[in-house]
């Protein structure tokens, strides 16, 4: 999933509380509505992973459905999400420390299998999504337990030196069960679709259980399967501005609704604010738009994609987004204008006494 990507693995490993809680009322981020009329009841439960809730809202299920449907999420995030850490000790640490060396590296079959969905999402977005920057990233100073710390950009210089070569996924290839890179600037950083992958899994998890009627809220991006009874889910999309809502929107699974910002996770120095999403291409952070909302019906291509929008840039966003796949998007500038797809005219309900912005309809 408007808003920035708060990943679970900026917070330190102290902060990890992986108990179930009731967490009603909890989460700040884009949130699901059910419509005040619907009469099929709803019940929500969540946990908090690394300092994030992750919420699970049923219709019409029993208490113990809803606490094994917690269980069976926990079992999918928790594993996945200490398994591709940054830049903790993790599997992709690891691996990162041994790309350099221009050598087949031993790694899991969970890992390569994660390296391929990167190189086709990759593909798939023209080189914008790329998790082959991790470098960049961490040059810039996000691959630490506190990404807003007030710091200097770093040198051209030393961007440069990083893109030359640029990183890109398909300078990796698997070889049996190895990894061999060809590029000593790349560096591995799945977050950008970690949520989606671990919603993705939960759903499926989920299925299985046969709950077919849920939404799953990881860290305020959302995976949707099914109705509420007779009707569909309503979610609010939280205004990137200020708090509440910015528009409420029907939607029936499956779908995914998933949000990329720049308005957090940053740092600010001489005036200019440097968000963590960083151009493959120049090595410097997006600039427009601001937030990037996309709707799909697979949870890892909403993830990559919203980051890809916020990478391409207004004018170049739907022809990225008809290329990923999407069935919708949202994009807000920096002026408060709105960008909508041709697919949501008419879907989006405006909450009364909102200020009035200017909206476009494009792709």
């Amino acid at each position: 999933m408007p808003r920035e990507r708060r990943h679970p693995s900026s917070a330190p490993k102290r902060d990890v509380d992986l108990s179930r809680r009731r967490l009603l009322g909890a989460l700040s981020l884009p949130w699901l509505l059910g419509a005040c009329e619907e009469r099929t009841p709803t019940r929500k439960e969540g946990f908090l992973l690394f300092g994030m809730p992750i919420q699970i809202t049923l219709a019409d299920a029993s208490p113990e459905q809803a606490e094994a449907a917690v269980r069976a999420a926990q079992a999918q995030f928790e594993p996945f999400y200490r398994q591709i850490h940054p830049w903790q000790d993790s599997e992709l640490t690891r691996l990162n420390q041994a790309l350099p060396g221009g050598t087949p590296v031993p790694t899991s079959a969970q890992m390569r299998e994660l390296i391929r969905l990167g190189q086709q999402l990759s593909r798939r977005s023209d080189g914008l999504f790329d998790p082959a920057v991790g470098r960049l990233v961490e040059l810039w100073g996000f691959h630490n337990n506190h990404p807003d710390a007030p710091r200097e950009p770093p040198p051209e210089t030393a961007i440069d030196a990083l893109l030359h070569p640029p990183p890109r996924m398909d300078d990796l290839s698997i070889e049996g069960e190895t990894v061999l890179c060809r590029n000593p600037n790349v560096q591995l950083d799945f977050n950008a679709i970690a949520e989606g992958i671990a919603v993705e899994r939960s759903l499926r998890a989920l299925r299985e259980l046969g709950l077919k009627d849920v939404i799953i809220d990881g860290g305020g991006d959302l995976g949707i399967a099914g109705r509420v009874g007779q009707r569909p889910w309503r979610i609010a999309i939280q205004d990137p501005f200020g708090p509440g809502a910015l528009a409420g929107l029907d939607v029936e699974g499956p779908l995914a609704v998933f949000t990329s910002g720049s308005y957090r996770r940053r740092f600010t120095h001489a005036g200019q604010s440097y968000n963590h999403l960083i151009d493959p291409r120049t090595g410097h952070p997006s600039r427009e738009p601001v937030s990037a909302t996309v709707l799909h019906e697979n949870a890892i291509s909403a993830d990559a994609a919203a980051t890809a929008l916020m990478v391409a840039g207004i004018e170049e966003a739907p022809s990225i987004a008809q290329r990923m796949g999407a069935s919708g998007f949202l994009l807000a500038d920096s002026q408060g204008a709105l960008y909508l797809s041709h697919s949501l005219r008419g879907r989006l309900h405006w909450p009364q006494g909102a200020p009035a912005r200017k909206v476009h309809h494009v792709g």
